[in-house]
């Protein structure tokens, strides 16, 4: 029996200040609605834009022995796992402080075999701007509405802070150059993604990497076609451009995108809002099942 009302979240969000309920804005518009399946799709279209130079793609794939490599469904699984965490959490939460802590370890960990790869300081900036507005300029481009001012706010009081808990695992300095306006954040994506970084060797490997996993987990084999298709049509012109990827058809981009569109048209304006965020539910799955072995 349901507790709240149909479409409570909206509700909920009219009522809180962005410079103060930050983390709770930031979990509403992410934590409630993502899916298993939405998550992996996220990560499919998303993961590509961290690793577009070289050497980011020469870090995770390394040579063939890196985990995105010989183990993609857990490489998923892991960077899945801690963006839940942060955006369920918050800065504040020492959930998230101990898991991105054991992210700049793990950096820090690999910058000793790559020590050149995880000293750009532009790339730490970029995939935090990627996160504050990622969803706002997808809305833009699906011809939905982008993010209210609100939102705006709280997508800089939450990602600001969370900059703050990283460090440059090459030279161990905080990364303290994250933008103060959300405008900001538009123009350093802007300004990263159209620099010219040259021809990825790697690219169409690393691609691979994330079609494959998200087609086999969530399609029969049949359907693999679409599940790439549903992928591939979302990723805009510098991933294509630094990848080494096939512009798709025009075909290809319009199913990808009304595919997009149809399900976040769906999940705002009729669905039932969910009461449990994804976080909660996968809780709460893992509890049932221990009590099952239990008895």
């Amino acid at each position: 029996m349901r507790t709240k009302p149909r479409k409570w979240i909206r509700e909920e969000l009219a009522r809180l200040d962005p410079h103060q309920d930050y983390e709770r804005i930031i979990a509403l518009n992410t934590s409630y609605h993502m899916t298993d399946f939405l998550l992996d799709y996220v990560y499919a279209f998303t993961f590509p834009n961290f690793i577009a130079p070289q050497h980011g793609s020469e870090t995770v794939l390394r040579g063939g022995t890196g985990k995105i490599y010989k183990n993609p469904n857990k490489r998923m699984d892991d960077t899945s796992r801690h963006m839940l965490i942060w955006w369920e959490n918050g800065p504040s939460s020492p959930l998230t402080r101990r898991s991105v802590e054991s992210v700049n370890r793990l950096h820090e960990h690999w910058a000793k075999t790559y020590p050149d790869n995880f000293s750009h300081t532009e790339d730490y900036v970029y995939t935090l701007c990627y996160e504050a507005a990622f969803m706002h300029r997808m809305r833009l481009r699906l011809g939905l509405s982008g993010f209210d001012e609100g939102t705006q706010t709280a997508a800089i009081e939450f990602w600001s802070r969370m900059a703050l808990l990283f460090r440059n695992a090459g030279t161990g300095e905080p990364i303290t150059e994250f933008p103060t306006t959300f405008q900001g954040v538009m123009d350093y994506m802007d300004w990263y993604e159209g620099r010219d970084l040259g021809a990825n060797p790697h690219g169409a490997d690393v691609i691979e990497r994330m079609l494959t996993p998200f087609a086999e987990r969530h399609f029969p084999k049949p359907l693999h076609p679409i599940a790439r298709a549903l992928v591939l049509g979302i990723y805009p012109p510098h991933i294509l451009r630094s990848h080494g990827i096939k512009k798709p058809s025009p075909l290809t981009q319009r199913f990808a995108r009304s595919f997009l569109r149809f399900g976040l048209v769906m999940s705002e304006k009729y669905a039932a809002d969910p009461e449990e965020t994804i976080g909660e539910r996968h809780r709460r799955a893992r509890d049932k099942k221990t009590a099952a072995r239990t008895q």
